[in-house]
């Protein structure tokens, strides 16, 4: 690492106090926990999307009871209320093409 103005004293490097991979073993498992409890639907489309089999139908009834529960107990709300807002969104600039005539091409991209 280039210093600019090198110390006339040898100072010893900081010790990290936590491993690099530890720190992000952990992010990583609570982000996935927050997103588990926040967004059983995607999980639940994940599963019915896999080939059948009878472990893919045992997941399925365990992915859907998780996404009752979650809905149940509020967890879903926030996910639920940004999807609605943008299926609206969604159907009025649709809605909108489908008025102007036959499939309008899109406007070119102005940079």
């Amino acid at each position: 690492m280039h210093k600019e103005a090198p110390s006339p004293i040898d100072l010893p490097e900081p010790e990290l106090e936590e491993p690099g991979l530890g720190w992000t073993a952990i992010v990583i498992a609570v982000t996935t926990l927050f997103l588990l409890a926040t967004n059983a639907v995607s999980l639940s489309d994940w599963i019915d999307d896999q080939p059948p089999s009878p472990a893919q139908a045992r997941a399925a009834a365990v992915a859907d009871q998780w996404y009752a529960l979650t809905q149940a107990i509020g967890l879903a709300a926030p996910r639920d209320a940004m999807h609605t807002q943008w299926k609206r969104a969604e159907e009025a600039r649709f809605h909108a093409d489908d008025q102007e005539g036959e499939g309008a091409e899109a406007p070119p991209v102005q940079r």
